[in-house]
């Protein structure tokens, strides 16, 4: 399986200090987890400009000091927790190209798009909040390169297919692909709000994205 979005690739937003100690031994990466989780409940229920760093602290249960150990404000911390996030979708993708490889490239898509869906609807909340967060955190250059690296994995996903796109067609019909999913599921999530149907988002996106494939 192909590494992807590995942290020097700085996915989606700027994280250029958003660690100072890099969570490698469990205690570390417990913080570290710790901390993206305290963000994400805070973040929920005060609204990103009423997060506080001594109150995500608090709610994930250690010190200021500590806090500052792992990022260096509440700005990097954010960016962290939206690349973490991201980077669990990314590999949820990966995992879907693998379980389906060789069946039709329909089949393929069809088993991401049910996949991806049903994570962010999970926790719609969470996601609508994030999503939403990306845009004010991240640099047009970062977002293009977390969205480069995402069209990639489309690519390997439909490349992987017992009908796969011809070469030539492979990068376009990928960043079609992505273009729909991705823009259907956060524009709905945006305009729609939380508590919009998941059925509702698979049938539309899903019937989007296979009539492309016929064609494609």
């Amino acid at each position: 399986m192909p590494k992807i979005l590995e942290k020097r690739d700085r996915p989606g937003v700027r994280l250029s200090a958003a660690t100072r100690r890099k969570p490698q031994q469990s205690r570390a990466r417990f913080s570290s987890e710790a901390l993206q989780e305290a963000f994400v409940r805070v973040l929920l229920e005060r609204g990103y400009e009423r997060v506080t760093v001594r109150e995500v602290a608090a709610v994930a249960g250690v010190g200021v000091g500590t806090f500052y150990e792992y990022v260096a404000n509440k700005e990097a911390l954010a960016a962290l927790t939206i690349h973490m996030c991201v980077k669990q979708l990314a590999q949820a993708l990966q995992v879907s190209t693998e379980r389906h490889r060789g069946m039709p490239r329909a089949d393929i898509a069809t088993a991401i798009i049910n996949d991806q869906i049903d994570l962010l609807m999970g926790e719609s909340d969470k996601w609508l909040a994030l999503f939403l967060l990306e845009r004010r955190v991240s640099s047009p250059q970062a977002y293009r390169k977390h969205y480069d690296q995402y069209v990639d994995l489309w690519r390997q996903a439909l490349a992987s297919a017992c009908d796969p796109v011809a070469p030539e067609r492979l990068d376009a019909v990928a960043r079609m692909v992505h273009a729909i999913m991705y823009g259907w599921i956060t524009q709905s999530l945006m305009t729609l709000g939380a508590g919009l149907d998941r059925a509702f988002l698979k049938q539309e996106v899903l019937g989007a994205v296979r009539a492309y494939l016929r064609e494609a």
